[in-house]
């Protein structure tokens, strides 16, 4: 596994091109803050709950179809058992690293129609400043047409004591876990995600409108950029000894729904970013 470290202010993260350009281990003061990678083969089970993996198009596309434009387009079925397309293949993208410092690294990836019906750039950058450690994604659309898609970070925490995350309602979803296009209330389980509530010993898994753009992860504060209009939220079935905090742009199954997906222009960018500090 080539891996790129960057250090700085007691911030530690490992950086992997040849994954997707995914933060393979990132640690505060030797404390581990992501789920770590540990080995390469644990990515066969299951490649998102390390890190923090760049989904485009993000989550599930129902039945591997969409439609723009009056054209219909395919993904490939990669999760049999929804018979759904599921988070894209920018996760596993070998990216090209720009440059690299102690305490900064900058990398690239070009697809011109292999992983994604429409032809983009993405520059990402992870930089450690102000004693916060910082995540940044530009898309630019490089083809001649508009460009839909949505756009999330599969970021896995170490389980946490406690957590809190600013939602308010949740996409009612059906068996294939596919949104049903309504939003409904929070049970009241989910009404202590967003007020505080602890991972270990519950199952959590759900789609949720964002009411805000930082959540809190025991001493850890983590910021994110205002276009991410969503939470997902994951656990392992309270097993796993990890939490998913997924901001993300658009709605599952975003492709399909109006208004449910970002859309950008020929020649156009957008920025997307990540925050962390420690509240100690």
């Amino acid at each position: 596994m080539n891996v790129y470290v960057i250090e700085s202010g007691g911030w530690r993260a490992e950086v992997s091109p040849t994954i997707g350009g995914n933060i393979v281990s990132l640690t505060y003061c030797k404390k581990d803050i992501y789920a770590p990678l540990k080995e390469e083969k644990q990515l066969e089970e299951n490649p998102f709950i390390y890190g923090s993996p760049i989904l485009l198009p993000a989550n599930r596309t129902a039945k591997g179809k969409f439609r723009f434009e009056d054209k219909e387009y395919i993904l490939p079925v990669n999760e049999p058992s929804t018979g759904c397309h599921l988070h894209g293949f920018v996760h596993k993208q070998t990216f090209n690293v720009i440059n690299c410092s102690n305490s900064q690294i900058k990398l690239v990836y070009e697809n011109k129609g292999e992983i994604y019906p429409f032809p983009f750039i993405l520059e990402v950058c992870y930089l450690i400043r102000d004693g916060k450690f910082r995540q940044e994604y530009t898309v630019i659309n490089t083809g001649k047409s508009e460009m839909p898609f949505t756009f999330a970070l599969h970021t896995t925490f170490k389980e946490p004591k406690s957590f809190s995350v600013p939602i308010d309602l949740c996409q009612e979803k059906d068996g294939f876990h596919i949104p049903t296009g309504k939003y409904v209330p929070l049970d009241r389980q989910e009404q202590n995600y967003a007020s505080g509530s602890p991972s270990k010993g519950l199952i959590i898994s759900g789609y949720y409108r964002a009411c805000g753009h930082t959540a809190y992860l025991d001493d850890i504060s983590y910021m994110v950029s205002d276009n991410f209009d969503h939470w997902i939220l994951y656990n392992g079935r309270g097993e796993s000894g990890l939490l998913c905090v997924e901001p993300q742009c658009g709605k599952v199954n975003g492709l399909n729904i109006e208004d449910g997906c970002k859309i950008l222009n020929p020649n156009e960018e957008t920025e997307f970013w990540i925050e962390l500090k420690t509240m100690k």
